[in-house]
């Protein structure tokens, strides 16, 4: 007999899922009560939240009518998230390259309305160049081999594109100073990859914002590594945020946790960094720096 395969998740099978979690306690339904309302098994709204099993589209409607989810644009948004969930998207091909979590991020960040970006000690991945890039992977993986060195470059590549689709992310990045006198690469690379920024500045006035936290700020005190919150078009999907550490990456989902990265992000946005314009301007000093050699 043989084993039936399951699929893996694909991202926006995940965040349906949490959508519905949080429609089920707004509601003060526990997994229980709910999944006997409905006859169904607690096993089976336990996998459909955790977006291991889809969902039919007579099902959703039975939930979010036991929900009393009454409001038509929401209905509207998940059965749409629904049937687009089934969609196999490019980030669900490129797992056997990332981890499943990275993945995931990438299929996050393609539906995503705005990410809000802090980096400490590189430049964020959206916004690096392929030298630049090709030179971090260097460090980080020294060892793999060349076919994965190149499908990893291009994912990166790939996951640019959300300044060109239809309905452009619109970032916010928070970056060190710092960051721009590690020569990651050396000069040329550093040189090409300041230019690069500036350059996504001018190209993108109102997708590409650019803060950058001078070194003599005392917010580097309160800051453990760099993160990233995505929020989304609708109001019912809540943000996440996304920690990328060296020996693995995670989300945070909960509330209280999220809430503590926005406030974070707040506080360094609008009273520790530099303003888009001052910001060009010290990137462009670092970039002079590095020309003098």
């Amino acid at each position: 007999m043989g084993v039936r395969r399951i699929e893996q998740p694909t991202a926006r099978q995940v965040r349906l899922g949490s959508i519905l979690r949080g429609l089920r306690g707004q509601a003060k339904f526990s997994q229980e009560a709910a999944a006997r309302a409905l006859g169904w098994s607690e096993s089976k709204l336990n996998r459909i939240e955790s977006g291991r099993i889809g969902i039919t589209e007579a099902d959703l409607c039975s939930l979010l009518d036991r929900y009393a989810a009454d409001d038509q644009g929401l209905r509207t948004y998940v059965l749409d998230l629904r049937r687009r969930g089934n969609v196999q998207g490019w980030e669900s091909d490129i797992r056997s390259v990332v981890s499943a979590v990275y993945a995931d991020y990438i299929g996050y960040e393609g539906d995503a309305l705005e990410a809000y970006s802090v980096q400490t000690t590189l430049i964020p991945g959206l916004l690096q160049t392929h030298e630049y890039a090709a030179a971090v992977l260097d460090q980080h993986l020294p060892d793999i081999g060349e076919q994965e060195r190149h499908e990893r470059l291009s994912i990166r590549a790939k996951r640019q594109e959300v300044f060109a689709k239809p309905n452009p992310l619109i970032f916010w990045g928070i970056i060190s100073e710092s960051v721009f006198r590690h020569l990651v690469g050396g000069r040329e690379v550093m040189a090409a990859q300041l230019e690069h920024l500036l350059a996504l500045a001018k190209e993108y006035p109102n997708n590409v914002n650019i803060h950058v936290l001078p070194e003599a700020s005392p917010s580097h005190g309160a800051l453990f590594g760099p993160f990233v919150i995505l929020a989304f078009p609708e109001r019912w999907e809540p943000d996440i945020v996304y920690l990328e550490q060296l020996t693995g990456n995670r989300f945070l989902e909960e509330t209280g946790e999220v809430q503590q990265y926005s406030r974070m992000f707040r506080k360094l946005m609008m009273k520790d960094s530099l303003r888009g314009g001052p910001s060009l301007k010290l990137i462009q000093q670092h970039l002079n720096e590095i020309r003098k050699g």
